[in-house]
């Protein structure tokens, strides 16, 4: 801490925000600085602060007491700290008094599984004016054949119902689904330009709440959300493994 006094860099930071500042208070003792947070500001001075180590849900019990008293009741507490949807979960099962949470660590990385393994398998191949389907047929490396499209398929109310993988040049399986593939890079250039933030955000809390709920826990769904392949898709792997089993061609490889 640049400042001798933690009061001091509370005030400077207030300063800087004086609508929005979100204090961290954690850096020594988080109870005794929520208590010069009361001495040192009047109400509504203060729009939350921070809790980022420590026994989370009893700091935050501690710190409410405190500023409730004090008359700080519009004081918000934010915590983060390692934290993910587990913790979060049993944050607020026990009642923490917590506004919000600040997820980053476990946002962008996969603890369990840091490596993604991705593969690129041919599916197709166009010359001359002809399209040549590619499969594997490897166990537990299957691949399906053809370019593709993903269509996601809505209910009545606008819910995601379920999805259906085609070819990319099938029609749509059903009136109300949409497609989920578009090319973004043609050549090495991009199509379009990149879509604006907020338009992102938009669109992933709509989508988000169309999500039904059954799949939004913690915990997997009893029945999984359904993903089929179309009728063509079928059909195509089922002439492939004709012929296969006919020994006249393999394309297992």
């Amino acid at each position: 801490m640049s400042f001798d006094d933690e009061v001091d860099a509370f005030r400077a930071y207030q300063r800087v925000f004086p609508h929005n500042a979100v204090l961290l208070i954690d850096t020594y003792d988080t109870l005794r600085a929520a208590r010069r947070v009361t001495e040192a500001f009047e109400p509504g001075e203060i729009a939350g602060v921070r809790i980022d180590s420590g026994d989370l849900g009893e700091l935050a019990r501690g710190v409410r007491e405190i500023f409730d008293a004090a008359g700080f009741a519009s004081t918000k507490i934010f915590l983060s700290g390692d934290l993910n949807e587990w913790a979060i979960a049993e944050l607020v099962a026990t009642g923490a008094p917590v506004d919000a949470f600040g997820v980053g660590t476990d946002l962008t990385t996969v603890r369990d599984a840091p490596a993604l393994g991705i593969v690129y398998k041919l599916v197709e191949i166009e010359q001359d004016g002809r399209r040549d389907f590619r499969m594997k047929l490897s166990e537990g490396k299957m691949t399906y054949p053809g370019r593709k499209q993903i269509w996601r398929i809505s209910d009545a109310e606008g819910r995601f119902a379920r999805d259906v993988v085609g070819l990319w040049d099938e029609p749509a399986p059903d009136p109300n689904a949409a497609p989920l593939l578009a090319p973004a890079v043609e050549r090495g250039r991009r199509i379009a330009p990149p879509m604006p933030l907020e338009e992102v955000r938009r669109r992933v809390l709509v989508d988000v709440d169309r999500i039904p709920k059954r799949l939004r826990g913690l915990e997997g769904p009893e029945t999984p959300y359904p993903v089929t392949f179309s009728d063509r898709i079928h059909s195509i792997v089922s002439e492939f493994r004709k012929a296969i089993d006919e020994g006249e061609q393999d394309q297992t490889g």
